[in-house]
């Protein structure tokens, strides 16, 4: 695996858990999180758009 890859794994990972978190309030956030919760979505927004487009993109090589 590309370093790269391991990047965007952990990105992936990191907003996966906050977004869950964020639903079922497992654990109680700080408050500087709160703050910037509206950069948060949208970032990870792209992520899940930018996800979308890279499964795609690899069906369409495969075939």
């Amino acid at each position: 695996m590309k370093k790269g890859g391991i990047i965007f794994f952990l990105v992936y990972l990191v907003f996966g858990v906050y977004f869950i978190n964020f639903a079922l309030g497992f654990i109680t956030l700080p408050g500087f999180v709160i703050d910037i919760h509206k950069w948060i979505i949208l970032v990870g927004g792209l992520l899940i758009l930018l996800g979308g487009v890279n499964f795609l993109r690899a069906h369409r090589r495969k075939y």
